[in-house]
């Protein structure tokens, strides 16, 4: 590379900090732009040029920023030379950068829209490497959506789910610029691999492309300083899958230098199942059944998330400080801290039933009418009246009747924390056997026994303990294959996620308990008009509809829910990862 490429290098890296610094991260978030560190641009620009076979290169990069993989180009040709380069950038400001940085190197840079067909159009490029933007689908528009759904089903056959990323829309839109055997290779968020809407863009991957490798990198090593995201690397051809050929699914270190690294079978590549197992060497029986046989979690506990109060700081105070209120016993609850603030897995009782914690925590629950509330309890009332707008504003208190009354929910013998982290062997997240009456927030997924379980803990006393002792021989790699995980380590488990975890473990306590979940089975399955339904790793549209009543808001008891229904449950689903991220900064004295 020549001496003058390095010194507009060191220009660009110097000019995106200038950029950067001129919107908020919150700016930057909606327009998802997170720029490619160069060590990571120069590392998947290598990898992507061994596969082109070609010495003449046609270059495209659908979103350029200042141009960081260009850059990366020239600096790795080796003896390839490049025939053509462009660049397709919507941001003005980074347009000209990039253009004024890099076209007397050969770089075109055409401002605006890579998705709109009239942006690019002349050209096909046998090179495409890319970090799209990571642009949430909450940051576009309806319209948006089914005009980028529209184009994708009309010119692959693929519609995607309103609920995709705009990364997700990228990748199958550029498939009508690439020449045939291009190599094309993105730097993407790993949960396509693992979410709902990701399986149009593994459906892609795996039956109208050659997928040459998925590199997942380790979580504790975020790629990105102002993203909180897991990072993989997708990298296919433009040709379609040959008998016998193997995809590569690595993980850790670095594309050359991988962790870990499995070869899976194209034939075998199921777009239904969550592709974060093949990254561990697991694949399925064939045909896109689950890939674990056996008994699940879902056959024996029911699972669901703890209560949203709408305010965690108004609702839940001290029990002594609540009595010290004259607030009555009957309009107390029982709830448990944050998991940070319980150090064991196992919550005694006290005689009364109350967590026998030093803390103990209660939560504001009354279904009386304001007027009788200042009849029977005006030290409740006045603590009611205390409350601020920006509590009585809510969301979710807005919409329940009275404003403080809490979802009803019995305590749950098992629960397991939301979210955590754990690196190797450490658990990410913890099973906690609650003995006591309280509650949990949606920091936990309460976990209560189906029929056959608790016909189980019927017949014996101390069977809860030999479950959860069961429950904790799932080790940390069951853990994180079930659920999600964000950079930095932060995992994340969903209701249907745990659900479909393996259960052999609590199937072995005793015989009858595989043939009671057994009959009752045949009983289910035998039942007129009844179908087994695919298990899917979303929310069920019964799950939104429970919550949806639980906390107040009105909705039908069939029928397609609201827009506006599945958006507010979306939201809080977003505000616990906030609740999450916010809270480890926080004093660990703080009770949430």
């Amino acid at each position: 590379m020549s001496n003058q490429v390095y010194v507009v290098e060191s220009r660009r890296r110097a000019l995106q900090e200038t950029l950067d610094a001129e919107r908020t991260l919150l700016d930057r978030n909606q327009w998802g732009q997170f720029a490619t560190p160069p060590s990571l641009a120069a590392e998947i620009m290598r990898y992507a040029l061994s596969l082109h076979d070609d010495t003449s290169i046609d270059f495209l990069e659908p979103s350029c920023g200042s141009g960081s993989f260009f850059s990366a180009l020239l600096q790795n040709l080796g003896n390839k030379k490049i025939n053509r380069a462009i660049g397709v950038e919507l941001d003005p400001r980074f347009a000209k950068a990039a253009s004024d940085l890099w076209e007397d190197h050969g770089l075109r840079v055409v401002e605006g829209d890579f998705t709109s067909p009239n942006t690019i159009h002349d050209a096909t490029t046998s090179l495409l490497v890319a970090n799209p933007p990571y642009v949430r689908h909450h940051h576009l528009d309806a319209a948006q959506k089914r005009k980028l759904g529209a184009m994708c089903a009309d010119r692959l056959g693929i519609k995607p789910s309103g609920l995709s990323g705009l990364y997700l829309y990228f990748i199958l839109l550029s498939h009508r610029l690439l020449s045939p055997d291009a190599v094309s290779a993105w730097l993407i968020p790993s949960e396509f691999m693992d979410v709902n809407y990701g399986t149009t863009l593994k459906e892609y991957l795996a039956r109208q492309v050659q997928l040459v490798r998925v590199h997942q990198y380790d979580a504790s090593e975020v790629q990105f300083d102002d993203a909180l995201v897991t990072s993989s690397v997708v990298v296919f051809k433009n040709t379609p899958p040959s008998s016998g050929h193997v995809a590569e699914f690595s993980f850790g270190g670095t594309l050359s230098e991988p962790k870990v690294t499995h070869n899976i079978p194209s034939a075998e590549l199921h777009a239904e199942v969550k592709w974060s197992r093949y990254i561990h060497g697991a694949t399925p029986s064939g045909g896109g059944e689950d890939i674990e046989p056996g008994p699940k979690l879902s056959d024996f506990f029911k699972i669901r998330r703890g209560l949203a109060t709408g305010s965690n700081a108004f609702f839940i105070i001290p029990r002594s400080k609540a009595e010290e209120l004259g607030i009555q016993s009957r309009f107390l609850r029982p709830i448990l801290p944050s998991p940070r603030n319980l150090k064991d897995d196992s919550i005694a009782t006290d005689s009364s039933g109350w967590p026998d914690l030093p803390k103990q925590l209660a939560l504001l629950d009354c279904p009386l009418p304001i007027e009788q509330v200042r009849e029977e309890n005006p030290e409740l009332a006045a603590y009611l009246d205390s409350a601020d707008e920006k509590v009585r504003g809510g969301y979710l208190v807005t919409k329940r009747s009275p404003w403080y009354k809490q979802e009803q929910r019995e305590a749950a013998p098992i629960l397991l924390t939301y979210m955590g982290r754990g690196k190797e062997d450490k658990h990410p997240l913890r099973f906690i056997r609650n003995a006591s009456r309280a509650v949990a927030t949606n920091m936990y997924l309460m976990l209560y026994p189906t029929e056959p379980l608790q016909r189980y803990l019927d017949r014996d006393p101390e069977g809860i303990k030999q479950v959860h002792k069961a429950l904790l021989s799932l080790t940390a790699e069951d853990l994180r294959g079930g659920g999600r995980v964000y950079g930095g380590g932060l995992h994340k488990m969903e209701p249907k996620e745990l659900a479909e975890l393996p259960a052999n473990s609590i199937a072995a306590l005793d015989p009858d308990l595989l043939n009671d979940l057994r009959e009752t089975t045949a009983i289910i399955n035998s039942s007129p008009g009844r179908t087994r339904r695919p298990r899917t790793t979303g929310p069920a549209a019964s799950e939104v509809r429970a919550w949806a009543r639980a906390n107040g808001i009105d909705v039908p008891a069939r029928g397609r829910l609201r827009p506006e229904v599945w958006d507010a449950w979306r939201r809080s689903q977003s505000n616990e990862l906030n609740v999450l991220q916010n809270g480890e900064s926080r004093s660990q004295h703080t009770l949430w």
